[in-house]
């Protein structure tokens, strides 16, 4: 004779199992947009030639975008506040596979321009006090920032996000450094008809 718990004990399996069959066949249906993630996140631990290390991390909030493009809400942390960095929006060069940091070996570009104060594509963020006010920002307490950026898929002429190019909103090394790729992060972004622009 059974215990008397062992048929609740099976019916629950069963029913959580048709649960789960349930979600598999309706979580296709929810269509592009919605099987994409739309806050992006990007993270890696760097260590300088100096010996410091850094463990840098980037957010970005929505990355499904309308077709027409939209605005991004864009916050990092942990960088390196000797170093300053761009924010910007850029083609993810061939040969760079996201969230491989050894991959990361050619600079990020060509990038969508647009160095306004307001509604920029980019920015750069550093402590030396230098730049265009509104597109040069200083870091916060531990390497931290917060912006925005307006994007749009057209990058340049035939370079197109998601049609001729993949395209990522990234950070790498200032000018002071170009050839720097410690600071390189990606973090992907979809332009998609009725995507979900929740960053205005």
């Amino acid at each position: 004779m059974n215990p008397p718990t062992s048929r609740p004990r099976n019916l629950l399996r069963g029913a959580l199992a048709v649960t789960a069959a349930g979600l598999a066949a309706v979580v296709p249906l929810a269509g592009t947009a919605a099987a994409t993630p739309l806050t992006g996140k990007a993270q890696r631990t760097v260590t300088t030639a100096d010996g410091e290390t850094f463990r840098l991390r980037l957010k970005a909030d929505p990355v499904v975008l309308p077709a027409a493009g939209g605005t991004v809400k864009v916050k990092g942390a942990g960088y390196n506040r000797e170093q300053g960095i761009f924010l910007a929006f850029c083609v993810i060069p061939d040969g760079v596979k996201v969230g491989d940091p050894a991959t990361y070996t050619t600079l990020p570009g060509p990038c969508l321009g647009g160095r306004e104060a307001q509604d920029g594509s980019s920015r750069r963020i550093t402590d030396t006090g230098t730049g265009t006010p509104g597109i040069t920002i200083p870091y916060e307490k531990g390497g931290s920032f917060r912006t925005t950026l307006n994007l749009r898929p057209e990058i340049a002429d035939g370079k197109v996000c998601g049609e001729t190019v993949r395209c990522a909103i990234v950070t790498r090394a200032d000018f002071t450094a170009t050839n720097e790729r410690l600071y390189d992060q990606y973090i992907p972004v979809h332009f998609v008809p009725g995507g979900v622009a929740r960053g205005r």
